[in-house]
C-alpha cells in the first residue's frame, strides 16, 4: 500500500481510538454523575437534540453525540478498510467490523437502560454496557496498532523459549486487566464501591468477603487488582534486566512502562476514593485512567507481537548439592497435582452450612493436607520406582534418577504423612483426621500396590483416592459429613476417569512399555475414547445433583451447565475424532474444569 494511503489510514484510526477513548470517559462520567437517566427517551433527548434548559442532561447529551462521533468514524474507517482490503492485512478488516459491531451493541444497551427503568436488571445492564464498552475500545486500540505496524508478520514474532514466554506473560497479564476492569464495570454498576467499607486491602475487617453480592463483587475486583500486581510484578522483575531492556523494542519499552504508571494510578485513584467514600471528582479519575490502562495493554500486546523481541537464554548455572537436593524432596510431593486437590478441599470447607470457616482452621486444613498427599506421592513414587524409568514422563524424577533412593522416599512419605495426622488431630478435627489417613492408604495401597500394574479399572476405582480431599474440607469445616459431601466425592470420581485416560491415550506406549495395563493399552484407542464419553456423561449428572438436593444455587446451575457441556463436546470429539490433539485438549480443559467448578461453587454460595 502506498505510503499516504497508509498514513491517512493510520490518523483515521488514531481518532477513531481517541474519540472511542472519549466516549468510554463520558460514559462513565455519566453513570457517576446519574444523569443517565435525565433523558427518558432516545435517541433524542426531551424531544430535541440539546434541551437548552436542562443542565442536567448536559452530560448524556454530550455522552451520545460522542457515541454518533464515534460511529461516523468506525463506519469510515470500515468503509476505507473494504475498498482497500486487496492491500490489508485480514486482521485489520476483522478489527474495524469488530469495532463497528461493539459499538452498535453498546449503543444499544445504552438505549435500552434509557428506555425503560429495568430496576432489577438495571445494574446489570449498566455493568455490561461499560464492559462492551471496553471491548469496543481495545478493538479500535488493536486496529490502530494493526494499521501503525502492517508490514509486521508471523516472522517478526519471538523465536526462542525466554521470547515466547515473555509473550505469554505479556498475554496473560493483559487477560488478567480485562478482568479486573470487567470487575470493576460490575462494581460500578451495582452500587458496589463503598460494600467493603472504608478499609483496604481487607473487606469490612476479613479478608474473605462476608456480606451478599455486593460486598463479594468488591472483593473479587480487589481480588483482581491483587492478581495483576502479582503479573506485573513478576515481569518487571525481569524487565529490568540489562540484558532483557537491550532485547526489547525501545516502543515496547515506553508502552510497558505507560501501562505500569497507569496501573499505579487506578490503584492510588481506588485507595483514595475508598478511604475518602468515593468523592465524584476522584471515581471519574480512576474509571478514566482505566480505560487508558486498558489501550495500554492491548497495545503492548499487539506491540509484542509484532516488533522484535530478542531475550536471551538463561544461562544453566550448577545447583549447590543442598539446593538439588530440596528440590527433590519436594518434587517427590508433586506440588502441582497437590495444587488441584487442596483447591477442592479449600472450596468445600467455604460451602457448608457451617458458613465461613475462620482463617486458621483453613491453614491448618491446608497444611495437614498437602503433608498427607505429599506423603502419599513420595510413597507412590517409591513403589515404582521400578517403572518410573522406563517411561519418558517420569523418568526424570528424583527416584528414577538415583538421586534420591526408594527406601529414604518412602521414609519421607511416612513421616510427612505422621506430621499430616498430627496437625489434622490437635488442629482440626479426628473425622478430617481419618479421611485423610484413608485417603493416604487409598491411594498408597489400594490404587499403587493392588490395582495399577493387575487390572485396566486402576483409575476407575483408584480415582476415589483423589475424590476425598473435598469430603476432608468439608468435615473440617463443619465437623461432619452429609449428602452433598458425598456427591462432590462422586463429582471428582467420575471426573478421574475422563482426565487420566485422556492421559492415557496421549502416553499409551509409556504404559506399554512399563507394563500398566491401563485401558488405551488393554482395549485399544475407540474402546478408551469410548468409556472417556460415558463417564463425562455420568460426571456432568452429578454436578447437577447439587441443585435438587438444595446445595447449590442459579449461579451454580449456569455454570456447572456451560463448563460441562464444553467437556461433553471435547469428550465427544475425542471418541469421534480419535487424535492426540483432541485428547490433549480433553485433558488440558479437564485440569481446568475442575478448579471452575468448585470455583463456581464458592461463588454460588457467597453469593446467596
Amino acid at each position: 500500500m502506498p505510503v499516504s494511503e497508509s498514513r491517512s489510514l493510520q490518523r483515521l484510526t488514531l481518532a477513531a481510538l481517541a474519540i472511542a477513548a472519549l466516549l468510554v470517559v463520558a460514559g462513565n462520567v455519566v453513570r457517576i454523575s446519574g444523569e443517565g437517566p435525565s433523558c427518558p427517551d432516545w435517541p433524542l433527548c426531551f424531544g430535541t437534540v440539546l434541551p437548552m434548559d436542562n443542565s442536567k442532561a448536559v452530560a448524556e447529551v454530550i455522552h451520545r453525540a460522542l457515541a454518533a462521533a464515534a460511529g461516523l468514524a468506525l463506519l469510515i474507517v470500515a468503509a476505507v478498510c473494504v475498498q482497500r482490503r486487496r492491500r490489508l492485512n485480514r486482521s485489520l478488516v476483522w478489527y474495524s467490523f469488530a469495532s463497528l459491531a461493539l459499538l452498535l451493541a453498546q449503543v444499544a444497551l445504552g438505549a435500552l437502560s434509557a428506555l425503560r427503568p429495568w430496576p432489577a436488571w438495571g445494574p446489570a445492564i449498566s455493568a455490561l454496557h461499560l464492559i462492551v464498552g471496553l471491548g469496543m475500545l481495545g478493538c479500535v486500540a488493536a486496529m490502530y496498532v494493526e494499521a501503525r505496524y502492517p508490514s509486521a508478520g508471523r516472522d517478526a514474532r519471538p523465536a526462542g523459549r525466554s521470547a515466547q514466554r515473555f509473550r505469554r506473560s505479556i498475554r496473560a497479564l493483559v487477560g488478567a486487566t480485562f478482568i479486573l476492569l470487567a470487575t470493576g464495570a460490575f462494581v460500578s454498576g451495582s452500587g458496589a464501591a463503598m460494600a467493603c467499607g472504608q478499609t483496604f486491602p481487607s473487606c469490612n475487617g476479613g479478608l474473605v468477603p462476608n456480606g451478599g453480592v455486593l460486598v463479594f463483587l468488591q472483593w473479587l475486583h480487589r481480588a483482581a487488582v491483587f492478581a495483576v500486581a502479582c503479573l506485573l510484578f513478576s515481569l518487571l522483575a525481569r524487565w529490568v534486566r540489562q540484558d532483557v531492556r537491550v532485547g526489547l523494542d525501545p516502543r515496547i519499552q515506553r508502552v510497558g512502562w505507560a501501562f505500569v504508571a497507569a496501573f499505579f494510578v487506578v490503584g492510588a485513584l481506588g485507595w483514595l476514593m475508598v478511604s475518602l467514600n468515593r468523592p465524584a471528582v476522584l471515581a471519574t479519575l480512576h474509571n478514566a485512567t482505566a480505560a487508558v490502562l486498558w489501550v495500554c495493554a492491548v497495545v503492548l500486546s499487539m506491540l509484542v507481537d509484532r516488533l522484535p523481541v530478542a531475550i536471551p537464554e538463561p544461562t544453566s548455572r550448577p545447583v549447590p548439592a543442598w539446593q538439588q537436593t530440596i528440590r527433590d524432596y519436594v518434587a517427590l510431593t508433586k506440588p502441582r497435582v497437590i495444587s488441584l486437590l487442596l483447591f477442592t478441599t479449600l472450596a468445600a470447607m467455604f460451602i457448608t452450612p457451617a458458613g465461613t470457616p475462620s482463617w486458621y482452621l483453613v491453614v491448618w486444613t491446608l497444611i495437614g493436607g498437602y503433608l498427607m498427599a505429599g506423603g502419599a506421592n513420595a510413597v507412590n513414587m517409591a513403589f515404582d520406582s521400578d517403572i518410573d524409568h522406563v517411561m519418558g514422563r517420569t523418568s526424570k524424577r528424583p527416584v528414577p534418577s538415583g538421586r534420591i533412593a526408594p527406601r529414604r522416599a518412602f521414609a519421607f512419605g511416612l513421616v510427612l504423612a505422621g506430621l499430616s495426622l498430627l496437625i489434622f488431630l490437635l488442629f482440626v478435627n479426628w473425622l478430617a483426621a481419618v479421611l485423610a489417613v484413608m485417603g493416604f492408604l487409598y491411594y498408597t495401597v489400594i490404587y499403587t500396590r493392588c490395582l495399577k500394574r493387575s487390572t485396566w479399572q486402576n483409575i476407575v476405582i483408584g480415582g476415589g483416592a483423589g475424590a476425598i480431599p473435598p469430603m476432608i474440607g468439608w468435615a473440617a469445616a463443619s465437623g461432619r459429613l452429609s449428602l452433598t459431601a458425598l456427591v462432590l466425592f462422586a463429582i471428582v470420581f467420575y471426573w478421574t476417569p475422563p482426565h487420566f485416560w485422556a492421559l492415557a491415550l496421549l502416553k499409551r506406549k509409556d504404559y506399554a512399555a512399563a507394563g500398566v495395563p491401563m485401558l488405551p493399552v488393554v482395549a485399544g484407542d475407540g474402546e478408551t475414547a469410548r468409556q472417556i464419553l460415558i463417564y463425562s456423561f455420568g460426571m456432568f449428572a452429578l454436578t447437577l445433583m447439587l441443585v435438587p438436593v438444595q446445595a447449590m444455587g442459579g449461579v451454580y446451575l449456569v455454570g456447572a451447565i456451560a463448563l460441562g457441556a464444553w467437556f461433553l463436546w471435547l469428550a465427544w470429539r475425542v471418541n469421534h475424532e480419535h487424535t492426540p490433539q483432541a485428547a490433549l485438549k480433553l485433558y488440558v480443559y479437564s485440569l481446568l474444569y475442575l478448579f471452575a467448578l468448585f470455583a463456581v461453587m464458592m461463588v454460588d454460595r457467597i453469593v446467596l
